[in-house]
């Protein structure tokens, strides 16, 4: 890479070429020891917009996510609340047959 090298700070400010015209180009920071360009303060700028989108779709997928459990919640305990209340039903029914059978038994002796 031809530029400055600054030996401070480790870095050479270069043309970087943006054609074929070798009058086309902008002067950049470059990091030999990355092996790239520093980011333009509108790249930087760029890429912190990108991570706030990021950011705003992770947190609104946190929500669904955490509405989706509440759901969940809610429906285990409906399925449970169900549940008790058919066991309840079953035992009802079986004492009901128990005390019929009783009484059938009791007519037939009598």
């Amino acid at each position: 890479m031809v530029g400055i090298r600054s030996k401070m700070l480790g870095l050479c400010l270069c043309v970087q070429r943006t054609g074929l015209d070798p009058l086309d180009g902008s002067l950049r920071w470059y990091d030999p020891a990355a092996g790239g360009f520093l980011p333009t303060r509108h790249e930087l700028a760029e890429n912190k917009r990108r991570l706030a989108d990021d950011n705003h779709r992770l947190a609104d997928d946190n929500h669904r996510l955490a509405d989706d459990n509440h759901r969940l919640a809610d429906d285990k305990r409906r399925l449970a609340d169900a549940k008790r209340q058919a066991e309840a039903k079953a035992e009802a029914s079986a004492a009901r047959v128990a005390e019929l059978e009783a009484l059938v038994e009791k007519m037939r002796r009598g």
